[in-house]
């Protein structure tokens, strides 16, 4: 009877202890919901912090950018709690949030923080294009895996797209993402590109406005890459004349007020006949057309030439119209031409190498390349870099505009002859030093001169063991030493040659010849077998082996080896 007395009130407290923690929580979920008044916030203290909805994302972290602490006093509702929300959202990791109250335990406040993350890129692949053109584009988007997929990413990789195409003369190009849940990753999307190219853009017709001096015909010609679509209209106009006479008055008003500048313009507009020059729209290269259209006129005098505007209109679907609207401004001519400065050379001789005269259209371009570098004659720079004046400096200064007339001032600073000091060589991992100094026409302890610079680049390059286009001598000069040193900068390639043909000569069977040629073998590094590469190489000889056979009945072998610079000596 006693032991069931014990468990009876054992039980009885047990219940009763239930009963009051259910009481406590009920009393504190109360607590918390009436305590939440937006208009008489309350201060508390953070005693917990919770996120849900991770998937990827660190939780510390995350409660690390909110800027909110365990212990920190907090008003709620308050900015702190504002703050935090923006805070994370600037980050741009996840797409939807807000923080909640949890409970509410005396001065205790504890949070939680929903949140949704953006999902991240697993991969992307493109549909409506060619695999070559997928991978050039792939290089042009530069998507990562793992990056973060949002709005702004979705309209920056649509626009480059379309900029990438653009440039390619499809000016119609449509493209669309479209996200894709990656089953395998959770978290992660793939990105579907679809690409819709349309047809590319032709040129119809390109019109000038405001150019009174040089007429539409010849500014045309010089847009090198972009060209109008072949057209012949001239019947329609023909057609037009028989059924409205008028058309014949306009043709007669026109040739009679400005003569074969408005025949030619005529015919212009209703006949082309080039077929072979291309009228696709290319962004690039229309953007090089026009600083080309620009140097014309300045070759013609007009200094302050200026494109006003360049629109591009839709003349159909798949062609637009350029529109040009030009200020040619005034044309200007050489005026005097003084020379400061000078003492090596006097201004007679100066003036005969500029060969620019006054009264000449001014042309500042043909200016430059007399003074500094002329590829079709002598120039004032190659004057005195020949002699080793290579401190040498001339700056043509417009001095004076009177009217249509430019003076120009030529201010030369001499300074002093430099002499050769270092003269180094690098990028030759097969060919010693050795074969390429006794090609070089620069040599220590001379005096500088440029065209020793211009003839060891054609002797390096005659060679056949370098690359010409890669042959580039970086000329240091030491004003405060008078001297200079140079460095070759070589990119090798192989030319050794290999011949191989053959036949079947019925009664003499096979017929063939095999022929090889190494053209910078060295003899010397035979028995140094670390420097096979995968023959002995490096000082310039020539080494041929030749073979011929005629069936059984003839063969002939013959071998031969050269030595350009025989004992090393030049």
């Amino acid at each position: 009877m006693r032991i069931l007395l014990l468990i009876f009130f054992v039980a009885s407290c047990l219940v009763a202890q239930a009963q009051f923690r259910k009481n406590r929580q009920q009393q504190s979920s109360t607590l918390s919901e009436s305590s939440l008044n937006y208009a008489n916030p309350q201060e508390y203290i953070i005693g917990g912090i919770d996120i849900t909805g991770l998937n990827i994302l660190d939780k510390n972290a995350l409660i690390s950018l909110s800027g909110l602490r365990v212990g920190d006093k907090v008003k709620i509702p308050g900015d702190k709690i504002s703050n935090a929300i923006r805070k994370l959202w600037k980050h741009g990791l996840v797409g939807d949030i807000s923080i909640a109250v949890d409970r509410i335990e005396g001065q205790n406040v504890f949070l939680v923080i929903n949140l949704t993350e953006r999902p991240r890129l697993s991969e992307f692949y493109f549909t409506g294009i060619s695999k070559n053109r997928q991978t050039s584009l792939k290089d042009e988007i530069k998507l990562i895996r793992g990056k973060i997929v949002n709005d702004a990413m979705v309209r920056n990789t649509e626009l480059s797209v379309k900029k990438f195409f653009v440039k390619k003369g499809f000016l119609n190009t449509t493209a669309k993402i479209v996200p894709e849940p990656d089953t395998l990753n959770r978290g992660m999307v793939k990105l579907r590109i679809e690409v819709d190219l349309n047809a590319k853009v032709k040129i119809n017709r390109i019109n000038f406005t405001g150019n009174y001096d040089i007429e539409a015909i010849k500014l045309k010609q010089k847009l090198k890459k972009t060209h109008e679509h072949p057209r012949i209209t001239l019947h329609r106009f023909l057609l037009g004349a028989l059924l409205h006479p008028r058309h014949w008055k306009q043709l007669g008003d026109t040739s009679k007020q400005a003569g074969w500048r408005q025949v030619k313009g005529f015919f212009s507009d209703h006949l082309k006949l080039n077929v072979f020059a291309g009228s696709k729209f290319i962004k690039a290269d229309y953007d090089e057309d026009k600083l080309k259209l620009i140097e014309y006129y300045n070759s013609k005098g007009y200094r302050d030439v200026e494109i006003l505007s360049d629109t591009i209109v839709n003349h159909d679907n798949r062609s637009i119209d350029i529109n040009f609207s030009m200020y040619e401004g005034k044309k200007y001519y050489f005026g005097n031409i003084n020379w400061t400065g000078n003492f090596i050379h006097s201004t007679a001789t100066l003036n005969k190498i500029l060969d620019i005269n006054k009264g000449d259209i001014y042309n500042r371009d043909l200016l430059d390349k007399r003074t500094s570098f002329n590829p079709k004659g002598p120039d004032i720079s190659s004057l005195y870099m020949d002699d080793g004046y290579l401190f040498f400096h001339v700056e043509p200064v417009e001095v004076a505009i009177v009217g249509d007339t430019i003076d120009i001032e030529m201010r030369i600073s001499e300074g002093d002859q430099a002499t050769l000091d270092k003269i180094i060589i690098s990028g030759n991992e097969r060919t010693r030093d050795h074969v390429i100094r006794r090609e070089l026409s620069t040599v220590p302890g001379q005096k500088f001169r440029r065209s020793d610079l211009i003839r060891t680049q054609q002797q390096l390059g005659s060679m056949g063991f370098f690359n010409p286009q890669k042959i580039n001598p970086d000329v240091r000069p030491n004003p405060s030493a008078g001297t200079v040193d140079i460095e070759w900068k070589l990119e090798e390639q192989s030319n050794d040659q290999v011949q191989l043909s053959g036949g079947w000569g019925g009664a003499f069977g096979f017929v063939g010849t095999v022929g090889l040629a190494f053209n910078n073998f060295s003899m010397r590094n035979i028995p140094h077998f670390d420097r096979w590469r995968p023959l002995p190489v490096g000082d310039g000889q020539k080494l041929s082996l030749n073979v011929q056979a005629n069936g059984r009945s003839f063969q002939s072998y013959s071998f031969s080896f050269t030595e350009p610079w025989l004992g090393g000596k030049s």
